[in-house]
């Protein structure tokens, strides 16, 4: 399973930056991918947000190891 991982930022500082996670796990590091990339360009819609870098993080299972 993968998480949606974005970093947002309000100004070129990087203490303005926070990492926000989405609210669903997904399949596939492809649709991770898809939906953090559609997220953080809809984060960039917003004045406040001066930069949104999109992420994905593998979430192991506990059953491989």
């Amino acid at each position: 399973m993968w998480m949606v991982l974005i970093l947002l930022c309000s100004s070129p500082m990087a203490k303005s930056c926070v990492l926000i996670t989405g609210e669903e796990l997904q399949s596939t590091k492809e649709k991770c991918f898809e939906v953090s990339i559609e997220k953080a360009n809809k984060a960039l819609t917003f004045p406040q947000v001066y930069q949104a870098k999109p992420f994905c993080q593998i979430i192991p299972n506990g059953k491989e190891i």
